[in-house]
């Protein structure tokens, strides 16, 4: 992980800010910038006053799929 992410371990419960939380993936290296709400379902107003939590969890057999389509070469050493 790169300076300035706070370490999320996998199935970890996490309480996010509600905007412009960011988080480094540790497979990837690409920066996602999640935003969220919290909204009534029938009315679908804010609702004051609560908080949202989350956890992360790798699909490494989707990962796996979709990493298939890349093509990677090995670094020269010239």
């Amino acid at each position: 992980m790169s300076d300035g992410y706070e370490q999320i371990y996998e199935g970890e419960w996490i309480e996010p800010t509600k905007r412009g939380f960011t988080n480094q993936c540790c497979s990837c290296g690409l920066v996602h910038v999640f935003d969220f709400v919290v909204r009534d379902r029938r009315t679908r107003e804010k609702l004051p006053n609560t908080t949202i939590q989350f956890r992360l969890k790798v699909d490494r057999r989707k990962t796996s799929a979709s990493r298939r389509k890349f093509k990677f070469t090995k670094d020269s050493d010239d």
